[in-house]
């Protein structure tokens, strides 16, 4: 699974109040990229209170944290009816930059 294909899904993902999704995804030097390897991880209440590059190494080794899954539904939520933000491609890459310089 790639950055692309979580953004554009982020809807299937549902959160509870014992679990949250977070998606976990590699950078090419220092950047995410739409086609970059992503994990979506399902955590509990427990193990979100752990930092998350302790996480990271346990449940994906190589990947950096990206943003929850919500923050995700809810940007797309946001921009779906943005004009400059019409293709996925543009959507994807909105989310990637708030993930960057943004959260």
């Amino acid at each position: 699974m790639n950055l692309n294909e979580v953004i554009l899904n982020c809807d299937k993902y549902i959160d509870s109040d014992e679990k949250i999704h977070m998606v976990f995804a590699k950078q090419s030097k220092n950047r995410f990229e739409p086609f970059s390897a992503a994990i979506v991880l399902e955590l509990t209440v427990e193990e979100m209170e752990m930092d998350l590059v302790s996480i990271a190494n346990s449940k994906c080794p190589g990947h950096d944290y990206f943003l929850e899954m919500f923050i995700i539904q809810d940007l797309m939520e946001d921009i779906k009816h943005l004009d400059e933000y019409k293709s996925n491609e543009e959507k994807v890459k909105r989310v990637i930059y708030y993930a960057e310089f943004d959260a």
